[in-house]
């Protein structure tokens, strides 16, 4: 049995949700919470297997919600749950913190379940729409963008995170190759502060999908 806490503001809407994950699904929603701190305090403490958040709280930021829990040693599946489908919304969301899941509210009646089984199995889901989204936009940026398909990964690696072992592990690349990447990918964009770089790339689109 999966053990699910569901963060939404919207108790009806929580309801719903909750109807939808259990029975037959072999998933247990064993708490819920309408704010930030409540979510917090619960997930901490009982740690689920999987939180379903939301992005849009009344008090606060789903996402930021999400690198609070990883930086307190949460280590269950996250998974996002929104309305927004802006590209920029779920970009964000990947190089703050590690998701397992991008689910549309839109969508939830479809892909929610799908997304959290996956992500107890170590996959990665995002919802269809998001997915043929980002798959468009990194054929325009292969064609458009100032670095290479190669230098687009090593900095989508950078923005969610990793440091030059990990990515050239992620990539099978040499670490020398890494930070060669990482100063050409600086010198064309004409960055030197690796924080103003990833937020140059996600305000311009410059962040792919790493599968």
């Amino acid at each position: 049995m999966i053990k699910a806490v569901i963060v939404d503001d919207h108790v009806i809407f929580q309801q719903g949700v909750k109807a939808l994950l259990e029975e037959p699904n072999r998933i247990k929603v064993i708490d819920m919470a309408t704010n930030a701190p409540d979510a917090e305090r619960i997930i901490i403490g009982k740690q689920p297997d999987v939180c379903v958040l939301d992005i849009s709280l009344a008090d606060g930021n789903g996402i930021e919600l999400a690198e609070r829990l990883r930086m307190r040693g949460y280590r269950g599946s996250i998974v996002m749950l929104t309305m927004h489908t802006e590209l920029k919304i779920f970009k964000r969301a990947s190089a703050i913190t590690k998701i397992d899941g991008y689910v549309l509210k839109l969508d939830a009646s479809e892909d929610l379940v799908n997304a959290i089984i996956g992500a107890q199995q170590g996959q990665r889901f995002v919802s269809p729409a998001i997915a043929h989204e980002m798959a468009w936009q990194n054929s325009r940026l292969e064609q458009e963008s100032p670095i290479s398909m190669r230098e687009q990964e090593v900095l989508t690696l950078v923005a969610e995170g990793h440091g030059s072992d990990a990515i050239a592990s992620r990539l099978d690349l040499s670490k020398r190759t890494v930070d060669n990447h990482r100063a050409n990918i600086k010198r064309k964009l004409g960055f030197n502060n690796t924080v103003e770089l990833i937020r140059y790339a996600i305000e311009n689109d410059l962040l792919m999908t790493i599968k």
